[in-house]
Order: C-alpha cells, then structure tokens, then sequence
C-alpha cells in the first residue's frame, strides 16, 4: 500500500500560501478594474487643453536592467498603469493557482523536453472551465460592444467627446478590449484542447503516449504554448475589428476580421493535435 509523501502540515501549509498568494492576485486585479474605470472616466471629462498638455509631458524610465534611459508620455502611463497591475496580479495568481492545486519541481534539460520548472496540477473541469469564458466576454462587451454601440448611435457616450478625448477613450478601450477578446480566444481554445483531449484518450487509450513526431507536436503545443498564443492575437484581432465600422471603414474591418479568424482557426488546428505531445492536461514546464 503506497502513501503520500506530503504530510498533512505541508499540504495545510501549501494551500495556506496558495490562498494568500491567490488574495493578493484578487486584490491587485479588482485595482486593475477600479483603475482602468477612473481612467477612462477622467480622460473623458478632461478640457482640450489638460489633456494636451498630459500629453506632451513625457515620464522617464530606465529600462535595458536600468542601463537605458527612455521616455513614456504621461497619456501613455495613464493607458499602461492598469496593465502593469494586471501583470503584477498575475505573478501571484499563477504560482497562488499551482500551490492550490498543484505541485512544482525542478529537472535536467534537454532540447526536446525542456523546462527546468516542471509544474503538475489539477485542470478544472470542463463546465467551470467554460464559466470562465464569460468573465472576458462581459469585459469585451462592456468595453468595445457597449461603447461602439454608442457611437453608432450617437446618442450616449462615448459619443460627442472632443477629437482629443475620444482619440485617447477609444486607445484605453480598444487596448484592454482588445486583452478581452486574446483572453476570450484562450480560454476557448484551451477548452477546445481540453475536451479533444480527453475523448481521444477515452477512444484511444494508447494516445496518451502521443503519435510520431510527439517531440515537434510537444515544442509547439506544450512547451511554447503556440496553439494559445496564435488564437489569443487572432481573437484580439476579431475582437477588434468591430471598431472599425464605428469609423466608417469597411476595407479595415473585413481585413482585420479574415486575419483574425485566420489565426483562430490556426490555433485550434494546433490545439487539437495537443494528443500528439504525449503529454498530460494539467502539466507545464519552464526556465527559471
């Protein structure tokens, strides 16, 4: 009869951090949200002349390890500063998920299965998988659907903001409208990956060991992730395009939009290879 090896304390003690970890991510993102809202509310209501001297003022950073000095236009800080937050939230919501539910460890390399960082966890089913699908579309609707809506109509905001205003509205909308819809596309896909997955597991047990050429499928798909990242700038692209016919500007749209679900579809004929890598759901690897 085998045992775990993990006692009772450093399970508590594991999920305990995980929690905290998971809280302060909770924390930074609803500051994210509360930023993101006073920033496109304050831009709206600015004069002509503020928001044109903002942006003309220019901040300074070092960047290049601090080597390199450049500058950032106080506008742009303003669009970026909800960013960063969202960054930061990230940093721990992802290690909070794994000590939840999940196990981290460190391993030798080799070209073909790389990563030093190894990390095992427990994927979440698919319906509560799906549910999450609805937390970037309401932010998509709410940032792009809603306000475009708006300024087709004329009728109600963003509509009848100066030149200036709207110029610096719709850059803060569309960048984090645009976030939705990459995330949107993800989190579909991988819910596309997930489901092939496992029905090709239940059909054909042995493709749990993958197919010829797994090393090529395990690079692109497990390693690099390239399925999620080829859908998410696809879904950016379709999510998008929709601002163009506020603009009056077809040729941009219909453009857009055939790119956009060019890079969707690419991804999901990638995602559903997955079973080819020979790898598991709920594993990843990395350099640290």
């Amino acid at each position: 009869m085998s045992h775990s090896t993990a006692t009772p304390e450093t399970t508590t003690g594991r999920n305990t951090r995980g929690l905290i970890l998971l809280s302060i991510g909770a924390v930074l993102t609803l500051a994210a949200v509360g930023l993101l809202i006073v920033t496109i509310v304050g831009i709206s209501s600015l004069q002509a002349e503020t928001l044109a001297r903002i942006s003309e003022e220019n901040l300074e950073y070092r960047a290049e390890f601090g080597f390199v000095e450049r500058e950032l236009s106080s506008l742009s800080g303003m669009t970026a500063f909800p960013a960063v937050l969202l960054v930061a939230a990230a940093c721990f919501l992802i290690p909070g998920y794994l000590r939840r539910r999940g196990v981290m460890a460190e391993r030798d390399t080799t070209f073909w299965r790389g990563g030093s960082t190894t990390a095992k966890f427990k994927p979440l089913p698919l319906g509560l998988h799906a549910a999450w699908l609805l937390l970037p579309l309401a932010a998509w609707v709410l940032l792009v659907l809603i306000p475009l809506q708006n300024l087709i109509g004329g009728t109600a905001w963003p509509a009848g903001l100066e030149d200036d205003n709207a110029t610096a509205v719709w850059m803060l909308l569309a960048s984090y409208g645009g976030l939705a819809a990459a995330l949107f596309a993800v989190i579909l896909v991988s819910l596309v990956k997930k489901a092939v997955y496992m029905q090709r597991v239940r059909s054909h047990p042995e493709a749990v060991d993958g197919s010829a050429g797994k090393g090529l499928w395990r690079w692109i798909t497990f390693r690099w992730r390239f399925d999620l990242w080829i859908a998410g700038i696809g879904g950016a692209f379709v999510g998008l395009c929709w601002i163009a016919l506020g603009f009056e500007d077809t040729p941009f749209f219909v453009t857009t939009l055939c790119i956009g679900l060019g890079l969707v579809i690419g991804g999901l004929l990638l995602t559903v290879n997955y079973w080819r890598a020979g790898e598991p759901l709920g594993a990843a690897e990395s350099y640290s």
